[in-house]
C-alpha cells in the first residue's frame, strides 16, 4: 500500500511520513508532496495535485492532506474540510482525499511527547510541558522557548523531523485527540 500525503510546507514533508512509520509494523510507502495553504481548501485547486499524484504513483490507496488550524477554531476549519472533501468526492477521483486537521500545528503534536523533546535537546534537559497543547495557538514558540533555556535555538526544518524520530506515537495520542484521529485516519483501511 502507499499512501500520497499533502502537507503545507517543508518540515511538515519531512516530519508527518516519519510519524506514519511509526504508526505500522510494516510501514507504507509515503508519497509526500506539498500543497500551498490558500489552495488546500479549494476543492478544484487540489484535484489537479490529486491527479498528478495518481498518474505518477497508480499505486496509491490512500491519500492523506493535512492541514494545520492555525490559532482557529478546529471546528471552523473541520467544517471548511468537510465540505472540500465533499466537493472532492463528486469529482470522481479514483482515490478521494481525506482531511487530517493538525491542532494547531505539527509542533503541537511533536511537543506532546516530553521525553522526546529531552532526547532532543541532550542529556540533563529538564522539560515539563503542562500545558494542553492542543489549546497552545502556536507550538512551535513553545519549542523555540524550551530550546532557548537549553542554549539551542529550534529550527523546524532541522528539528521537527528529529524530534518525529524520537517520539512514541501513543505518547502523542495521550495528549491530542487531533493526533488520534490522524492516526485514525492512517490506519483504516
Amino acid at each position: 500500500m502507499s499512501i500520497g500525503l499533502f502537507v503545507e510546507g517543508p518540515s511538515d514533508k519531512d516530519t508527518i511520513p516519519k510519524l506514519i512509520r511509526k504508526l505500522f509494523d510494516t510501514p507504507p510507502r509515503i508519497i509526500p508532496r506539498t500543497i500551498h495553504r490558500g489552495e488546500m481548501f479549494k476543492s478544484e485547486k487540489v484535484k489537479p495535485y490529486v491527479e498528478a499524484l495518481l498518474k505518477q504513483h497508480q499505486d496509491v490507496e490512500k491519500i492523506i492532506i493535512c492541514a494545520d488550524s492555525e490559532c482557529t477554531d478546529p471546528g471552523e476549519i473541520w467544517e471548511e474540510v468537510s465540505k472540500v472533501e465533499r466537493e472532492l468526492n463528486e469529482m470522481g477521483l479514483p482515490v478521494v482525499p481525506r482531511y487530517a486537521v493538525v491542532v494547531h500545528a505539527l509542533e503541537g503534536w511533536l511537543a506532546a511527547d516530553s521525553e522526546a523533546v529531552r532526547q532532543v535537546l541532550g542529556r540533563g534537559a529538564e522539560v515539563c510541558i503542562e500545558q494542553n497543547l492542543e489549546e497552545t495557538c502556536r507550538p512551535a514558540e513553545l519549542l523555540e522557548d524550551i530550546f532557548a533555556q537549553h542554549g539551542k535555538s529550534f529550527l523546524k526544518t532541522r528539528d521537527a523531523p528529529l524530534l518525529a524520530e524520537h517520539v512514541n506515537p501513543g505518547e502523542i495520542a495521550r495528549h491530542s485527540s487531533s493526533f488520534r484521529r490522524f492516526c485514525q485516519l492512517v490506519k483504516d483501511a
